[in-house]
């Protein structure tokens, strides 16, 4: 009897540990949870091109405080606005990328637009011709860790010809050893590589972010590539992949965007 009691209370000590041990894991994120589905945004704004100047205004006056103000409540993870440097009819005049923290806080979004459509004032709806908002997953990205106070951005469109895996297969072994290069010639602070999850009918499938450092390494953008293509011919894997002319996908137009701060 004295056995038995004993073991029940070392069961009872136990167990309370195992949870917090469980629940401290999944804190700090090392802990196996079911994936939540689709955590970002994309959204693209249009403009007639006399009112460029007015949106660019509005969003910096009111939507960038707008979102960091989200963030602070715990609704938005990460926020990031771009305005095209170019006025440009066929391309979006300013794009959004929201990363909510949870499942939970993406559903909440419908809420908040109800006030706030596509995270926009008032003032600036009434300037902005068409919105575009694309659920997608942030795949890949890569970062070196610094702050470029003079970033500017290059966002690449792309139709996918392949499956979703195999196109991760393709990213991985030739696309993202080119990323980790230009980190290496000092010109790329980041990329970001997303892909749609509801790709039927849209212009693009997956999306790339690339996050220059400033201006002088935008212009080195082709100088860099083709040192690193170079330089990745050593590599075998990665020259298998650019000697097979199989199509993996079509690029679209691309967009040189510049980030939109507060005033």
């Amino acid at each position: 009897m004295k056995t038995r009691l004993t073991r029940s209370i070392q069961w009872l000590l136990i167990v309370p540990m195992v949870l917090f041990s469980a629940m401290s894991a999944r804190a700090n994120g090392t802990a196996d949870e079911p994936s939540g589905g689709s955590l970002s945004l994309v959204i693209t704004y249009h403009t007639a091109p006399v009112n460029r100047p007015a949106l660019r205004q509005e969003l910096a006056r009111f939507t960038v405080p707008q979102f960091q103000h989200w963030q602070d409540e715990g609704h938005i993870k990460s926020y990031r606005l771009l305005f095209n440097r170019f006025a440009d009819t066929d391309n979006w005049d300013a794009m959004t990328l929201l990363t909510f923290p949870s499942s939970a806080e993406l559903a909440h979004w419908n809420q908040m637009e109800q006030a706030h459509p596509a995270g926009l004032s008032a003032r600036a709806l009434a300037l902005t011709t068409a919105v575009h908002t694309a659920p997608v997953d942030l795949v890949r990205a890569g970062s070196t860790g610094d702050a470029a106070s003079h970033a500017v951005f290059v966002v690449i469109p792309y139709k996918t010809l392949v499956s979703a895996n195999e196109y991760l297969k393709y990213a991985d072994g030739y696309v993202i050893p080119q990323f980790k290069g230009w980190m290496g010639e000092g010109v790329l602070s980041r990329y970001a590589l997303y892909v749609s999850s509801f790709p039927a009918g849209r212009p693009w499938s997956t999306l790339v972010i690339l996050e220059y450092k400033n201006e002088a390494a935008l212009s080195a953008r082709n100088a860099v590539v083709a040192k690193v293509r170079k330089n990745l011919q050593s590599n075998a894997e990665w020259k298998a992949i650019s000697d097979n002319k199989k199509s993996i996908r079509d690029e679209e137009q691309v967009v040189i965007a510049d980030p939109l701060t507060t005033p």
